[in-house]
């Protein structure tokens, strides 16, 4: 995992998506990196051992890729 995001999936989801380090899955609103919230539930991938091992298994949401690749590489959005 990364340390600047934690690594997360909706209730069903198919793909993993990336929120900052500093934003909490407990909220509905919180954004992963590709601008998606969990809404109307919360983030899953933080609780427990299943659930951390389950967001590790699933692919990445590509737009949430995409935006981490730019900021490592110096791009951050204005």
């Amino acid at each position: 995992m990364n340390d600047d995001v934690t690594r997360v999936f909706t209730e069903g989801g198919t793909v993993a998506h990336y929120l900052d380090f500093f934003h909490s899955p407990n909220h509905v609103e919180t954004e992963a990196l590709c601008g998606r919230t969990a809404y109307p539930g919360l983030w899953h991938g933080t609780g427990s051992q299943e659930e951390e091992e389950r967001a590790a298994d699933l692919r990445i949401c590509t737009p949430c890729r995409a935006v981490l690749i730019h900021r490592r590489n110096g791009y951050v959005p204005q």
